[in-house]
């Protein structure tokens, strides 16, 4: 083991990852006894998935990483996301942001189950990874004002499923007009147990990045942000634009609706357990959901929004609207 472990930075590193659970034999064998060097911290923290990095890629033509990069630097932010969107309207340069949201991201759902089970597919970073890598980065200090965390889309539900909204679960019923993802999915084992998805499950499975942010970070905000509206509460049907030449209703998808409602309201009670701020992003994108008359949702390669764009995730617009709503929340009063 090197000296490079008995540095103050090293053992930042060593309380995470054992506060997360992820810390492994080698490096607790080298932990050193010394009090880590305190970091200053960065103003703005971001920790999410693809709602929050929307990458400017649309799988097809634009690949959604750097290949020349790796771990989570290879993880690509679009322009217009809402975090650059936001550290604009906080006047925060970009060296003083730690952007570390990327696609697939999840709280905690890896590629394999607590019994060992393989699921494929899954492999993206989790939220105790990404806040590793803000450790690292010297991102949690004094300075630091706001950590936004904007997670939970990917995980599975509960936490030990192989079930997950995964891109092919969600586009295999979208287009299945037969079966679809109605209520019967879930039974059916087709679409995550939308009973599991709680507040206190929720709050459980960030607890420990969470606590270990208000230890090292002691003047930021936390904020837990909810995803944006993609269909009004109740509704049945998830549409999909195709080439600004038309939309795919599929009427049957009841399961899928409803798993964005209980995320939305499981993220609303995890922040009162935790005592952290919640921000719902909902009244700002309302009425601009995927089947209505002005989506801000990018859609298949269709001009009218961005191109290059992921599916079924914000376009501009809605990302502006999340920035704006996120600001209201930290703005200076």
């Amino acid at each position: 083991m090197t000296s490079t472990w008995t540095t103050g930075r090293a053992a930042l590193l060593l309380r995470l990852a054992a506060v997360v659970g992820v810390l492994t034999t080698a490096a607790a064998a080298g932990a050193a006894d010394a009090e880590p060097a305190p970091a200053a911290g960065r103003r703005l923290v971001v920790l999410g998935d693809s709602y929050t990095a929307n990458p400017p890629c649309d799988v097809v033509r634009v690949k959604c990483e750097d290949s020349g990069a790796t771990g989570l630097r290879a993880c690509l932010h679009s322009p217009t996301s809402w975090p650059v969107q936001l550290s604009t309207l906080m006047g925060v340069d970009a060296a003083d942001v730690e952007n570390n949201s990327c696609s697939s991201a999840s709280i905690d759902t890896g590629p394999v189950t607590s019994t060992g089970q393989e699921v494929p597919g899954r492999g993206g970073f989790t939220l105790a990874q990404e806040a590793l890598e803000a450790a690292k980065d010297g991102a949690f200090g004094p300075r630091t004002q706001v950590v936004a965390i904007q997670l939970g889309f990917n995980d599975a539900w509960p936490r030990d499923n192989t079930v997950t909204a995964d891109v092919s679960r969600v586009v295999s019923c979208v287009i299945d007009l037969v079966q679809g993802c109605d209520t019967d999915a879930v039974a059916e084992g087709r679409w995550p147990d939308l009973e599991s998805i709680t507040g206190t499950s929720y709050a459980d499975r960030i607890r420990k990045v969470v606590d270990y942010v208000k230890y090292y970070a002691p003047n930021a905000k936390i904020q837990l942000v909810g995803y944006p509206e993609v269909a009004p509460a109740g509704a049945t049907d998830w549409c999909v634009d195709l080439l600004g030449a038309g939309r795919w209703v599929q009427p049957r998808a009841r399961a899928m609706v409803e798993y964005w409602e209980r995320l939305q309201t499981a993220q609303r009670d995890a922040a009162g357990i935790l005592g952290i701020d919640f921000v719902d992003v909902k009244p700002a994108t309302a009425g601009h959901g995927l089947c209505a008359a002005d989506p801000w949702f990018n859609v298949f390669l269709d001009l009218r929004n961005d191109v290059a764009g992921l599916p079924f995730h914000p376009s501009p617009k809605g990302d502006a609207a999340v920035a704006a709503t996120v600001y209201s929340h930290v703005a200076p009063r």
